[in-house]
């Protein structure tokens, strides 16, 4: 016998997940649990007959069932007497759950857990998927479901996969008017006077800085629907999170509902064995007195309930600050160089005095004050908080006010500030990931020393930049940059202690680079804030903090931090939306005036472009855009132009960057003429070939091919050899990479020239191909298969001849030293190439032929 179980108090997300579990197991009998819940009750009354038997819990024999299938619970003690039949020999256990994992989970067979925020909604894509037909009835059951389970979609475990479940079940006819009628029952005459005694009864108590409603009511009868008026008690008082407890008859029985991400109702109520999901968790309890079960909800709720975020956890500092006899045209240059929409105003004491908004700013010149001082316009009653004010409440005082930041004061000396960005990227730019498991032993070795010196120098420290961003995309990178707010050259010099290692400290920037005995680099960096004085001038540099430095970034994927301090060690903190981006593919500058401030972004945006398999959103390439038509992308220096084209073209995919290069147009900015087109894109390609077939020959011949250097200069294909040497000065290339560029270019046509038939004559071969650099041998076989075969026969069967005699043989021969040594020994190889000579016998005995020859 297969039996379909689900919990006690059954809903609608777990009776609905039965129905559907009978469409996928038609063999399977659905038994009702011995609780219910009003709603689902009723529903079952009106529409039984259209639904599959039912079957009381009563009327089986547990002993005979071969397989259970668990609906909407992993806990055995939540199934009631179905229970029995997990102890039969050889029971198949099947779990359809979404909710949290536990260590008291039964082990069951096959387990389909999901992270969504309705069982139902697992059942309904696996029915969609099978494409078993469902009726309008049972779409609109599976639906009442899912909308029970994630509040209509307001709950905060609510998935992508719910709204297209229900989606689907739209399109199968599911009535939403039922839907709705359901989930908004009216309350019976007992159920008013019961929501009557909870709502005199209840008291909220605070627990690390969230308000908690509860609730307590005795009554002789069992009045069904706890949870429903558990609900309402929650919108008549306005709690995000409310516990009630009743005791009806002999049993006490327990509801929790919570609104508030933060608190875990289905952990607090394990305390009194309870269960459910995050947001709504119910719990029987016997023999316990009001007094011990609140003693024991508080206590869990403590345990439960993290410390509150203060102020000081989120606030921007060091704050930007005016002096009150400062006049309005000054702040008005302050408040631009810094992007700021308004700043805070301190007296002679530098005690905070006011604060004044861009608007007010403007509405002073509108009337023409420029030249007055700002304390005349400045904010009367200050709205101001302490750093140990929590977030909440700092919420609260902006709604209260009207008021977009609040500025964090102690002994009336302004600390930081907190702007509704702030309290935005607190709420959404926060989460926790195991990455640690990613990194080598090694590289976590070298954080936890960090995250230790950070301790004792009492620190805020970072592990940023790239190794975030690709450790998320599952990318290898164990490049370790930090950041700290405080001292970066006095960080470093610790840890340069710690690890053994040698240091190098950059004062102007604050910076340190440690570099270890195998020769990797650690980077650290004093958190700070930059501003452009002209665009694509170099940035001028203050201190600031973790939100301001990553704010100076290129693009919102390489804005990611991640947290090496005690209290929050592994948090990510993405205030930019760069985890959204990674997801959707997406490279996204963080303004507006990003690539007119540092147009090296441009080129920047493309190699992330093709290095990760992303696109520029829409805003990013028409900012790009018209960066490069108002010719700013020119004013560039020359060695950050260098600098970014050399990491563009020793990536492992040049050709594409190359192409999205030339159609945005940067190529002809930076002085690079070539016409981008399929045939050149397909040219490089080739050439890139060639060059993977033959670098290996160079490198064992002691030669250096640079693949950088190799694509310059077929990008420089155009440009007279004055404005290759010019344009190759300006970007500062090394003396000996140029003089390689201008003799590919010098030897271009002689190449094209002598080599365009077969050479027979391996000694004619070998001197043609000899001098010319390795880049152009590359290149030149791209032209043609007989320039392939030339050169490959040079590198492969040439390049690496070498005469066993020398002048000392000569010597040894009683030859005097002549000129005719260079001369005869040019002859003799020559033969060898030819193969006239063969070993050092056959070397020996032309070699004094060509001396008599010679006289």
């Amino acid at each position: 016998m297969e039996i379909i179980v689900t919990h006690l108090s059954s809903d609608f997300d777990s009776f609905a997940g039965m129905i559907a579990a009978r469409k996928i197991y038609p063999q399977a009998q659905i038994v009702l649990p011995a609780a219910i819940n009003q709603n689902v009750r009723k529903f079952i009354t009106l529409y039984e007959d259209e639904l599959p038997p039912l079957i009381d819990s009563r009327g089986i024999d547990f002993s005979i069932v071969t397989r259970v299938i668990i609906i909407d619970t992993r806990y055995a003690s939540r199934l009631g007497p179905a229970r029995r039949a997990l102890d039969n020999e050889n029971i198949e256990i099947i779990i359809y759950d979404h909710h949290q994992r536990s260590r008291q989970d039964l082990r069951p067979t096959h387990d389909y857990y999901r992270e969504t925020g309705a069982t139902t909604t697992i059942m309904v894509d696996i029915i969609k998927n099978k494409e078993i037909s469902i009726s309008p009835l049972e779409a609109t059951l599976f639906t009442l479901g899912i909308y029970e389970d994630t509040g209509s979609f307001t709950h905060p475990g609510t998935t992508p996969e719910d709204l297209e479940a229900v989606s689907f079940l739209m399109k199968k006819e599911s009535n939403l008017f039922v839907v709705l009628k359901f989930l908004n029952l009216s309350l019976s005459e007992d159920q008013h006077r019961l929501l009557e005694k909870l709502i005199m009864n209840c008291k909220k108590i605070k627990i690390n800085g969230i308000e908690i409603l509860i609730s307590q009511v005795e009554t002789p009868d069992f009045i069904e629907g706890l949870s429903v008026l558990t609900g309402k008690l929650a919108q008549v008082e306005d709690a995000s999170v409310v516990i009630c407890w009743a005791k009806m008859k002999e049993k006490i029985y327990l509801v929790a509902r919570s609104d508030n991400k933060d608190v875990d109702v289905s952990g607090v109520l394990k305390v009194v064995g309870g269960g459910g999901h995050p947001q709504a968790a119910s719990a029987v309890v016997a023999d316990m007195s009001f007094e011990g079960i609140e003693s024991k909800i508080v206590k869990s709720l403590k345990k439960n309930i993290k410390k509150p975020v203060l102020a000081k956890d989120v606030m921007s500092y060091p704050v930007q600050v005016v002096k009150e006899n400062l006049n309005i045209s000054r702040v008005n240059e302050i408040l631009k160089k810094y992007g700021h929409s308004g700043i805070p105003i301190v007296d002679k004491n530098n005690d905070l005095a006011g604060i004044i908004t861009r608007k007010d700013i403007d509405k002073a010149i509108g009337h023409g004050l420029s030249h007055a001082p700002v304390k005349g316009f400045k904010s009367r009653g200050i709205v101001k908080a302490g750093p140990n004010t929590s977030i909440g409440e700092i919420q609260n005082l902006m709604i209260k006010n009207g008021i977009g930041r609040i500025p964090i004061t102690d002994k009336r000396k302004i600390v930081g500030i907190v702007t509704r960005k702030d309290i935005l990227r607190f709420l959404h730019g926060r989460s926790y990931e195991d990455l640690w498991d990613f990194f080598p032993a090694r590289v976590r070795k070298i954080l936890k020393v960090i995250s230790g010196i950070a301790r004792v120098l009492k620190y805020n420290t970072y592990l940023v930049g790239g190794i975030v961003r690709d450790t998320l995309l599952k990318i290898p990178n164990f490049d370790i940059d930090i950041v700290v707010e405080g001292d970066g050259i006095r960080f470093g010099r610790e840890l340069s202690t710690r690890l053994d290692c040698r240091l190098e400290a950059h004062q102007k920037f604050g910076t340190s680079v440690l570099i270890l005995p195998d020769g990797q680099h650690i980077d650290i960096a004093t958190a700070r804030v930059e501003y452009y004085e002209s665009p694509a001038a170099l940035p001028t540099v203050e201190s600031g903090n973790i939100r301001q430095d990553l704010s100076r970034r290129d693009f919102t994927i390489n804005t990611m931090a991640v947290s090496l301090n005690k209290k929050n060690s592994g948090e990510i903190l993405d205030f930019f939306g760069g985890r959204e981006d990674l997801r959707n593919k997406k490279i996204k500058v963080l303004h507006k005036m990003s690539f007119i401030e540092d147009p090296t972004r441009i080129f920047r945006a493309v190699r992330f472009e093709k290095r990760l398999g992303f696109k520029m959103d829409r805003q990013t390439e028409e900012l790009a855009r018209a960066t490069i038509n108002m010719d700013i992308v020119s004013r560039l220096n020359g060695v950050r132009i260098r600098d970014e084209l050399i990491f563009i073209l020793n990536e492992e995919n040049p050709p594409e960057a190359i192409r999205r290069l030339g159609e945005l147009g940067a190529l002809k900015k930076i002085g690079i003429k070539v016409k981008v087109d399929e045939e050149f894109i397909t040219g490089v390609k080739k050439i890139l070939n060639y060059y993977e077939k033959l670098k290996d020959f160079y490198r064992k011949d002691g030669k250096e091919v640079k693949k950088w250097r190799l694509l310059f200069i077929v990008l420089l294909q155009g440009i007279k050899s004055d404005g290759i040497k010019r344009l190759c000065s300006e970007m500062k290339i090394k003396n000996k990479d140029m003089n390689i560029i201008l003799e590919s270019f010098g030897r271009w046509n002689e190449v094209r020239k002598n080599l365009k038939n077969i050479v027979e004559r391996n000694s004619v071969l070998y001197h043609m191909a000899r001098k010319v650099p390795p880049e152009l041998q590359i290149i030149a076989c791209s032209w043609g298969s007989i320039y392939y075969k030339n050169i490959k026969k040079y590198l492969t069967e040439l390049s690496g001849i070498h005469l066993a005699v020398s002048g000392e043989t000569l010597k040894d021969m009683g030859y005097r030293p002549s000129e005719k040594y260079r001369s005869v020994l040019a002859k003799l190889f020559e033969m060898k190439l030819d193969g006239k000579v063969k070993s050092r016998e056959d070397e020996i005995k032309h070699l004094e032929m060509l001396m008599k020859t010679a006289g």
